[in-house]
């Protein structure tokens, strides 16, 4: 149990410094607010200043399950993973495990509050006050905080808000920043935080990807998983079996201007299970890396997982030659073609959300031509597809050596399936 109360968990919190609500947001006054916390502090809260947020109840789990995640890995990087809470032996350990905790109070002084995810999460995400975060919104908000505060101890926050892909190049980019030569042999080991926004089914977990989250949790790299079940964010930092362990920051909790009585409410031995067949298939995965050698190894760890996939490159910075002659298909090249399209961004401080986020495939395929009409088509009419760098490529495009080739399904707003007899789409 020492080690489960060693972890940082971080709930919902009343009474905080107040944040002011948008003309157009939700109302800081909801009826669960009554429910959950002192009926008397909320009426005081609404009475002396209607347009602002007192609580987070309701609306602020995703936030705290994040900030979980992310003041373990603080912990992991500047404390180990053989530090314990009830030990006082080394006090400036202790010191820094109870800085670390004070970074996360709810004041907007403080580098990962609650008041500065919300900030971030209006300038890179469009989430108004009293909105309820998602995986990518909660990943883009944590990149921006740990790149304006490198004290933190973490040089570099990667980020995938739609898949599992890693790219070699962006983290070796990292490794040699700054780096030139043999002046790397004496540099210090730098520290990365990589995010996955990842969706493993439709409305449950699929079976086949049980064994990988099982694999990630028990990596000596993880620091857990923000998810949970839906519209309710649970932090997960181990398994039982087919169980996962996880803190609940759905138990209100005061919020405090002393950073000692912040601290003890930051750790519990409280923990629940729930069951992966019950399990929100959204979710946010947390790796750290310090070091070319953890990196290599964790490589070797995942190098069998269903949900991670470490690739050269990103297709961006690839360069491709193609001259596509549709009359000639036993020298069109399906190898130089085929790459994967989901995207690890790197978003600085100032980088903001594209507002138009779908783009309509079944226009792109009527610009370029159309595919013959049939039955079997008109279950892909008017599909909203999620706007990235698509590549579909159809049976008529393959040597009769080459068999059936499907080189990406299409990403929509919900589901992945597949598009019936298309044409080539390049973008």
């Amino acid at each position: 149990m020492s080690d489960i109360k060693s972890r940082l968990n971080f709930t919902y919190r009343t009474r905080f410094k107040p944040i002011q609500r948008m003309s157009d947001g939700p109302s800081p006054f909801h009826f669960s607010f009554i429910l959950r916390e002192n009926p008397i502090n909320t009426l005081e809260n609404v009475i002396s200043n209607p347009d602002c947020f007192f609580t987070d109840i309701g609306w602020g789990c995703m936030i705290r399950t994040g900030q979980s995640l992310l003041g373990n890995a603080l912990q992991l990087r500047n404390l180990g993973r053989d530090w314990r809470f009830d030990d006082n032996t080394d006090l400036k350990m202790t010191e820094k495990s109870n800085e670390i905790a004070s970074w996360f109070m709810d004041t907007p002084e403080k580098p990962f509050s609650l008041h500065r995810f919300i900030s971030k999460g209006m300038q890179l995400s469009g989430k108004k006050p009293g909105e309820w975060f998602g995986p990518a919104a909660t990943a883009r908000s944590i990149q921006s905080l740990v790149h304006e505060f490198p004290e933190c101890g973490i040089d570099k926050c990667l980020i995938s808000v739609s898949s599992g892909d890693i790219y070699k190049t962006e983290v070796e980019d990292v490794f040699n920043e700054g780096h030139t030569g043999e002046a790397r042999n004496g540099q210090k080991d730098k520290t990365i935080l990589i995010l996955l926004g990842v969706k493993l089914g439709i409305e449950t977990i699929n079976r086949c990807y049980w064994d990988s989250i099982r694999r990630i949790l028990s990596s000596e790299y993880s620091i857990g998983i923000a998810g949970g079940r839906p519209s309710s964010s649970l932090y997960f930092f181990g398994y039982q079996g087919d169980e996962l362990l996880y803190f609940d920051p759905h138990s209100p909790q005061p919020s405090y201007d002393k950073n000692d009585l912040f601290y003890e409410t930051c750790h519990t031995t409280n923990f629940g299970k729930l069951s992966l067949a019950d399990m929100d298939p959204s979710m946010l995965l947390g790796i750290q890396i310090t070091g070319r050698k953890e990196w290599e190894q964790w490589q070797k760890e995942i190098k069998e997982s269903k949900i991670i996939n470490i690739l050269e490159m990103h297709p961006d910075d690839m360069n491709f030659d193609i001259d596509i002659d549709m009359n000639n298909k036993d020298e069109f090249d399906l190898e130089t073609m085929c790459s994967n399209v989901s995207r690890t961004q790197d978003i600085d401080a100032n980088t903001s959300v594209e507002g138009d986020d779908y783009v309509d495939v079944g226009a792109l395929l009527q610009q370029v031509g159309g595919t013959p009409s049939s039955s079997k088509d008109d279950g892909f009419q008017d599909i909203q597809c999620k706007k990235q760098n698509i590549m579909v490529i159809g049976n008529a495009c393959c040597s009769n050596t080459v068999g059936e080739i499907e080189v990406e399904k299409v990403l929509v707003e919900h589901d992945t399936i597949g598009v019936a007899n298309p044409l080539p789409i390049f973008r």
